[in-house]
This record gives C-alpha cells, sequence and structure tokens, in this order.
C-alpha cells in the first residue's frame, strides 16, 4: 500500500541531496498525479502544512507557489489552495511550460522573505478594483505634475536626442547632479555635484549601497518598524540584519548602544526625518548621540530622507548628513513627490566609500535613462520643486486627517495610533492580541488590505501592528477602508476569544 502524502511530509529527508522545498511538491504532485488529491480538492492551510512536515511558514507558502507556477493547483483570496479542476498531466502540458517546469527543480530555493510577498502583493492590489488597499505606499497619479512632464519630455527628445539615446556619465546626467547638489545645499545633504550619484529610484539606491558596504559574515542594524524595500535591499547582501527599536522620538539610541556592546555593526540604516511607517523625526538629542557613536565605533550611516519634505507639523529639519558628512551617506527620491514613475533617485557620499557605490553602479548597469534625469533636472532647474512640495503636503495632509479621524471613530479602543508629524502612513498597535496572518486574511475578506507589522521588521513582533497608506486612495476610499478593517478586526477577536474558551482536552 503506498504512502499517503501526509505520510510522505510527516518523514521528509532532510540530508539528501533534494530540497525539502522540492519534496514538498513531489509529494503533491504524485498525490495529485494518483488521484489522492481530485479537482477541488482543498490543500492544508500553509500554517497547518508547517506543522504536518516540520517546516517554516515561508517553506509551505513556496511550495504551494511552485505547485501553482506549474498548473497544479490555485490560490483563492481569503479561501485558501485548491487542486486545479483542470490539473495539467504531463501529456497535455503545452510545449513551452513541458519545456519549461525541469527550471522548478533546476533553481536554486528562493529565499524570499515576507516583505518579499507583501510588496509584491502591493503592486498587484492597486489595480484590484474589488479591494480597498490602504497596503498601497506609493502616491496617486492625479498628485504628480504629468502634463508638464509630458511637454518636457517631449521637449528633450526632439532637441536633445543625442543625449537621450547615448550612454550618459555612470553617475548621472551632470544637470541633474548639478540641480540635486543645488538643493542638496540648500537642505543639507550634499555640498557639490561630485557627492551625487543617481539612481533608479531610493530602493535602488540602498541597494547599491548596501552592495558597496556590506558582505556575509557583516551585520547591518536596521529601524525597527521600517520600510520592507530596505530589508529586502540589504538581504542579498548575506549580512545579518538586527533590529533597533523605534519610539516616539525615533531610534532608541540606548538600545543601539547595547547592541554595539554586543556585536560590531558595519551600517546602521535609518529613517530621521518623517520616518515609514510611524511619522515622528529622531529627536535632537538623540541625533547627537547617534552622530557621536558612528564616529566613535566607526560605522556607516544610511540615511533614507524619501518623506522627508512631506510635513504636516513641526518644523523642518535638517538631514542627518548634514552634521556628519563623511560618515553619512544620503538616499532619497522625488518619487513620493514629484513622479513615481520617472523612477529617478539618488545617493550623496563622499570618499572612498562614493568611489565603490560608483563601481557597484557601473558593474551593475552603466548608468541610468538619461530621458527622465534629464527631465527632472529641467522641471528642477525651472523652479517647480517648491510649488510641487506645497501641493503634495497640502493632499498628503488632507487624506491623513480623513483618514485618522476614521479610525478613530472605527477603530478607538481597538488600536493606538503613532501621530505623524507628517509623510504618508499611519502606524496601529493593537491593543488585543491577534494574529497578523489571521487579521490580514479575513480583512481580504471584508475588501480591504493593509501592510502587516511583520513585514516592516527583521525581527519576529511581539504585538499586532498594521500600517495604513493614505497617499493613493481618495477619502471616501480611505474612510470606506477603516470601516472595513474595523469589521474584519471585531471577527478576528471574536474568533480568538472563542478559541480562548474552549476546554482543553
Amino acid at each position: 500500500m503506498s504512502m499517503s502524502y501526509k505520510e510522505r511530509l510527516s518523514e521528509l529527508d532532510r540530508e539528501g541531496e533534494r530540497s525539502v522545498t522540492a519534496q514538498i511538491v513531489d509529494a503533491f504532485a504524485a498525490a495529485i498525479e494518483a488521484g489522492e488529491l481530485a479537482p477541488g480538492d482543498q490543500l492544508p492551510p500553509t500554517r497547518e502544512l508547517a506543522e504536518l512536515s516540520g517546516v517554516n511558514h515561508l517553506t509551505a507558502a513556496r511550495a504551494y507557489r511552485r505547485l501553482a507556477e506549474m498548473g497544479l493547483v490555485s490560490g483563492r483570496v481569503g479561501r485558501g489552495t485548491f487542486v486545479r479542476q483542470t490539473a495539467p498531466e504531463a501529456a497535455q502540458l503545452g510545449e513551452a511550460e513541458e519545456d519549461t517546469a525541469w527550471q522548478l527543480y533546476a533553481l536554486p530555493d528562493e529565499v524570499e522573505s515576507h516583505a518579499d510577498r507583501v510588496i509584491g502583493e502591493m503592486f498587484r492590489q492597486a489595480e484590484r478594483e474589488d479591494l480597498i488597499p490602504l497596503l498601497v505606499g506609493y502616491s496617486a497619479v492625479t498628485l504628480f505634475p504629468a502634463e508638464r512632464f509630458a511637454e518636457i519630455i517631449a521637449d528633450i527628445a526632439t532637441t536633445n536626442a543625442a543625449a537621450v539615446h547615448q550612454y550618459g556619465d555612470v553617475e548621472g546626467a551632470r544637470e541633474l547632479r548639478a540641480e540635486l547638489a543645488a538643493l542638496g545645499d540648500e537642505q543639507g545633504f550634499a555640498a557639490s555635484a561630485d557627492e551625487i550619484v543617481t539612481t533608479t529610484g531610493a530602493a535602488h539606491g540602498v541597494g547599491l549601497t548596501a552592495s558597496a558596504l556590506l558582505r556575509p559574515g557583516d551585520v547591518a542594524a536596521v529601524e525597527s518598524p521600517t520600510f520592507p524595500g530596505l530589508l529586502n535591499a540589504i538581504r542579498p547582501t548575506g549580512a545579518s540584519i538586527l533590529p533597533v527599536p523605534v519610539d516616539a522620538d525615533g531610534l532608541d539610541v540606548d538600545s543601539l548602544e547595547q547592541l554595539l556592546r554586543r556585536r560590531q555593526i558595519k551600517v546602521l540604516v535609518v529613517q530621521p526625518r518623517l520616518h515609514n511607517p510611524t511619522g515622528r523625526d529622531l529627536s535632537p538629542e538623540r541625533r547627537r548621540r547617534l552622530v557621536d557613536l558612528a564616529r566613535r565605533e566607526g560605522f556607516f550611516i544610511v540615511e533614507d530622507g524619501v518623506y522627508a519634505d512631506l510635513r504636516f507639523e513641526g518644523e523642518s529639519l535638517a538631514p542627518l548628513r548634514a552634521d556628519a558628512p563623511d560618515h553619512v551617506i544620503y538616499v532619497s527620491s522625488l518619487s513620493k513627490t514629484t513622479s513615481s514613475g520617472l523612477r529617478v533617485g539618488w545617493i550623496a557620499a563622499r570618499g572612498p566609500v562614493l568611489e565603490r557605490i560608483v563601481a557597484e553602479k557601473r558593474n551593475a548597469e552603466l548608468n541610468t535613462p538619461p530621458l527622465t534625469e534629464l527631465a527632472l533636472a529641467r522641471f528642477l532647474a525651472e523652479g517647480g520643486y517648491p510649488e510641487q512640495i506645497e501641493r503634495a503636503t497640502a493632499f498628503f495632509r488632507e487624506r491623513y486627517e480623513i483618514l485618522n479621524e476614521a479610525v478613530a471613530e472605527h477603530l478607538a479602543g481597538v488600536a493606538t495610533v503613532s501621530k505623524p508629524l507628517g509623510g504618508g502612513h499611519l502606524w496601529l498597535t493593537f491593543s488585543e492580541r491577534v494574529d497578523e496572518r489571521d487579521l490580514y486574511e479575513q480583512a481580504a475578506r471584508e475588501g480591504v488590505s493593509f501592510l502587516p507589522g511583520a513585514a516592516m521588521m527583521a525581527e519576529r513582533p511581539r504585538r499586532a501592528h498594521a500600517r495604513l497608506s493614505f497617499g493613493y486612495l481618495d477619502p471616501p476610499e480611505l474612510r470606506e477602508g477603516a470601516k472595513r478593517l474595523a469589521t474584519a478586526v471585531r471577527a478576528v477577536t471574536r474568533a480568538s476569544r472563542q478559541r480562548e474558551a474552549l476546554p482543553v482536552a
């Protein structure tokens, strides 16, 4: 008598040549082919599969994704994973599928994080009509000066074709670097164009910087919580990522000092102005202590300034790099305020580290697209940026106030909110112990999504959190989204209490 798929899953060979993920895929594929799992049958939830197989949740999810790529199963939002009604047999596979299926076994295992999946989900959800995506953290296109950029791009493409269609300097278009240097001189993040390297957005800038600074075995410290893209940018380097908590005054420097007593860190990635997701600033006293630590301990600070210009409350602060230009590498973009699609960002640094970053960019891509860089340079040269910042700040402030009011109305007593001084997000901490995965799935059933706190942390969170973003949605959607999320929270809380009340067998 042949083994059932559940028996095979409970007896995986962890010392064999085939990966555990591949063995899980094999077990389900064999069960489907033998008819043990029929079309329409539901597979165990990933949490149950993880327990049955003795693997973590990510490995279970990865196995189901491979089965879906093979055409054997399909996922249904809020319901689970099911054997496809027309699961393909090998002889029925199309030629292209038949030719590429082997790649799933030849490729190395994916090391996909929670943050990876959430960012992919963010872009998919933005186009769904049945879901209010409070998960989506980028800005609505109505904010951007699209007509002016259309005119600028058309003119540059016509009058400066040689520059548009040729490779440029690896550091970036000279015109853009000059404009960014002028902005940097005004704000405090750069003194000259020689300190600027352009990038394809800020996340790309952090990735290049991490590649230049970190090697396997090194240690990088990050804020907890932080933007998931920062975690994703560091992971490919093979460096260890250690969390440092954040509170209403920004990075907890006391905790950083305790970490430095135990480990030697090479890089700290921080958002000292209008932090994503809390919207808070690093306090002046902590800024001074952080700079002193970096100088004394000899580590680099990578400063993310993406949201720094979107301030609703308080006085504008200088970048951290203004206090320590030799120790701080500044990374930013205009994606949240001026145009997401142009994908233009920059790095500001000096000394040997800048040379390393330029080398990383040269090895990876030679240069960035000149058309978009020249267009943004023209926009900045025309003096349009201050007016655009005023418009963007008003745009974000209005939506913040609407979402904050809706959260106060529908989630009072259920969650506490970190009051942002600016930026594009609300950071919620739930009062009761709820499972973020259960809440995320229930929210999807109610027609709303949020960014789970676990996706923004390098460690396992002790409490349940949610980031709600307000820059992409219109006011009525923000109000309805908060209402739907409150319905989901009540449902999950009620189910959790019922489970706890059940007698122990």
